[in-house]
């Protein structure tokens, strides 16, 4: 027994919704049916063994075609008189008669097809008809290995299409070779062999699993789909050719497989797939900024800051929490000098982040807040949450401080209580201080707006901070009075603020094997090859965000030597996004795909040319960071380089400038992969005007201060 139960492409970006209701479809019909069939089935067989019994008892009879086989012919008994034989004859035609006048049309008479007797209804009903469990079991198997990956690299109409029109074509070559079959053909095996050839030509060296169970022996092992399909077509043929199918339609198999093999090769040579399939497929699954949107950027371009402005706010009327919405109406906002509004609308945007789940870009936000709006307060709930988080990763001053900041913020708000009990938990469970544990809950009691839940818990840690108080002997560490700490997009992902809490690298993926040779490209000419970097430089003056945080060492890490990190950039251009990656081309010409998950940093910057008043792209360039790899010398971290001025990607096309298709391929970068922004993504996106550089060096030692700050 040999049965395929898996491949390495099944993996897709979207739920194969129309595989999924095909297989829906075809379970729900055979439940529906099985019963009726089995019932018609006992009948029909009950009344057709009564002709085979009379026949078997008289050879020498001529009997009916269809029951030859199981009848083998003999010469009549010498004592038989000729009308006695007549008169058998006679009653065995009659009995004949009536089995195939007086039996009830059944299912599969009536929806399969007949070749004799094609119709309509029978093309397409037969597709969603099964003969027994084992019968639909490996149909839905084979649609499910075949169909989702199909369907997810070709969109749901097209791949639809092919589905029925391969069912279709594999019935009507079943009927050109048995035209005067009166035997139903149902099942929807003669669609899923469309699939299985549409899946040789597109997914050739796909490596499919398939289990073994030979008598006592069993296990698993791979094969191509280049060798495990053609063999399969093969036995198909040998079935067709030996007469050995057993009721099965071979041709259909046949048909179906040719016909989806021959559609996937047109595809294939005619580019479809690259022109049409995959930028409608990534036009639905990629981001795509909503009309409002697209013309309030473009009238900021313009400088119709009122415009933009309008615009934007009749956008988030109808999509209150559109982070891109909101950081845009900021921009507007700062551009018109209305500093009141862009605060308001800047701690909107942290919540925005917040509502979407996207607790490390609210984290990147909040530092951009605090820095050009430090007098507006976060909403309460959104400080909440974010204290919340930082919490359950064990950076419990970065909570502190969130905590704190919400109390002082939002003195008469609902969720008062709330914050002041979490922070009281924090301080007595984690910092020992049960004494400040017992200052923020007796006050937290006096709180017209504590609920009975809340009093409760209130007093439950007020006991235990007593206790711990009269505790002899403890040595509590110092509380943080007032945390001074203010988090930001680096250590919102990577570090600590203090030395006992654990510090984590990015979390990056090393590229699939399939980049590995476009990464390690040429190098761009007006860049010589990286220099190892003995040690980390420190940021430039002119990023005091990142400096301003920096957290203090331990003592015996500071007396580590650091290993010395080089950064290899790779120059290629972008030709397509697709929902797994992004589709580049190195200066050789050979095109690969990087996966999201294998960008763990974005910066983008403007070299050599100061911003333009025209807002063009020239000497913008975008570095998608990957993981730092350990070689000989030291640490390499490698990049992949995009100019702006190359872009090839036929989506971006019909956006308004060059420069807004730019920021579109920054956005959806940023939100396919969950990469980290360097510095910000304000920053990335060019909302305050993309980071200048007088040239790439410059810009390549503030990029990996940042990398080596965000390493701890």
């Amino acid at each position: 027994m040999l049965i395929p139960i898996g491949h390495e492409d099944q993996k897709v970006a979207r739920l194969p919704w129309v595989t999924i209701l095909l297989v829906l479809a075809n379970v729900v019909v055979f439940l529906l049916t099985n019963q009726v069939v089995q019932r018609q089935a006992a009948e029909s067989r009950e009344r057709f063994q009564s002709v085979v019994r009379y026949a078997a008892e008289h050879p020498y009879l001529r009997v009916p075609p269809e029951i030859q086989r199981a009848v083998p012919p003999a010469s009549p008994p010498s004592d038989l008189d000729p009308v006695t034989v007549t008169r058998q004859q006679a009653e065995l035609d009659t009995m004949w008669e009536e089995f195939r006048s007086g039996a009830t049309p059944g299912v599969f008479r009536t929806y399969g097809f007949v070749p004799a007797k094609p119709s309509l209804l029978g093309l397409f009903a037969s597709m969603f008809l099964h003969g027994g469990w084992l019968h639909l079991l490996g149909n839905i198997l084979f649609l499910w290995l075949a169909g989702a990956s199909l369907e997810d690299r070709w969109g749901r109409v097209f791949y639809t299409g092919l589905y029925f029109a391969a069912g279709v074509v594999a019935a009507l070559i079943h009927a050109a070779m048995n035209p005067e079959s009166s035997i139903p053909m149902v099942g929807a095996s003669g669609a899923i062999s469309g699939l299985m050839g549409a899946f040789l030509v597109r997914l050739a060296a796909t490596r499919i699993r398939f289990y073994y169970w030979l008598l006592f022996l069993q296990g698993t092992f791979v094969m191509p789909a280049y060798v495990a399909l053609p063999l399969w077509l093969l036995q198909q043929f040998a079935m067709a050719r030996y007469g050995a199918a057993g009721g099965i339609a071979v041709w259909a198999h046949i048909g179906g497989f040719a016909f989806g093999a021959l559609v996937a090769g047109l595809v294939r040579l005619s580019s479809f797939e690259e022109r049409v399939l995959a930028p409608a497929i990534a036009k639905r699954t990629s981001w795509s900024p909503s009309e409002h949107l697209t013309a309030a950027l473009g009238k900021l371009d313009r400088n119709d800051v009122e415009g933009s402005i309008q615009d934007l706010v009749a956008l988030l009327t109808q999509s209150p929490n559109s982070i891109e919405g909101r950081a845009a109406l900021v921009a507007a906002y700062t551009q018109k000098g209305d500093m009141a509004s862009a605060g308001r609308e800047s701690a909107r945007l942290v919540s925005a982040y917040v509502v979407a789940r996207d607790l490390d870009g609210a984290f990147s936000a909040l530092e951009e807040h605090r820095r050009a709006h430090p007098d507006v307060p976060i909403a309460m709930r959104s400080l909440l949450t974010l204290a919340a988080y930082r919490e359950k990763e064990a950076r419990h001053r970065e909570a502190a401080d969130l905590y704190h900041k919400a109390i002082e913020a939002w003195p008469d708000d609902p969720l008062l209580p709330k914050a002041l009990i979490a922070c009281g938990r924090l301080m007595l469970e984690v910092f020992r201080q049960p004494a400040d544990t017992l200052a923020i809950l007796e006050g937290a009691l006096a709180n017209p707006r504590m609920t009975p839940e809340f009093r409760r818990a209130a007093e439950d840690l007020i006991a235990a901070a007593r206790q711990a108080r009269d505790t002899a002997g403890e040595q509590p560490e110092p509380a943080p009075a007032k945390p001074e700490f203010e988090a930001t997009s680096l250590t919102a992902q990577v570090s600590g603020s203090v030395a006992e809490e654990p510090i984590a690298s990015p979390a990056v993926t090393t590229p699939p094997p399939e980049m590995e040779s476009a990464a390690a490209g040429p190098q761009p000419e007006s860049r010589g090859e990286a220099e190892p970097v003995s040690e980390p430089p420190a940021p430039p003056p002119a990023q005091p965000t990142i400096e301003s945080v920096r957290p203090e060492a331990p003592a015996e890490a500071q007396s580590e030597p650091m290993r010395p990190w080089a950064l290899a950039p790779a120059a290629m251009r972008a030709i397509g996004i697709e929902t797994r990656g992004l589709r580049l081309q190195n200066r050789a010409g050979k095109i690969g795909l990087l996966p999201w998950q294998s960008v763990g940093g974005v910066a983008v910057a403007r070299i050599g040319v100061p911003a333009p008043a025209e807002q063009s792209v020239e000497g913008l360039i975008l570095d998608l960071v990957m993981a730092p790899q350990a070689g000989g010398a030291g640490d390499v971290v490698r990049c992949v380089r995009l100019a702006a001025t190359e872009l090839a990607i036929p989506q971006l096309q019909a956006e308004a400038s060059s420069v807004r298709g730019f920021q579109r391929l920054v956005a959806t970068i940023l939100k396919a992969s969950g990469a980290n922004p360097y510095p910000t993504r304000e920053d990335c996106l060019g909302l305050r005007g993309f980071p200048a550089f007088p040239d790439l060096q410059t810009y390549e030692t503030a990029l990996m201060a940042c990398l080596r700050l965000a390493a701890g």
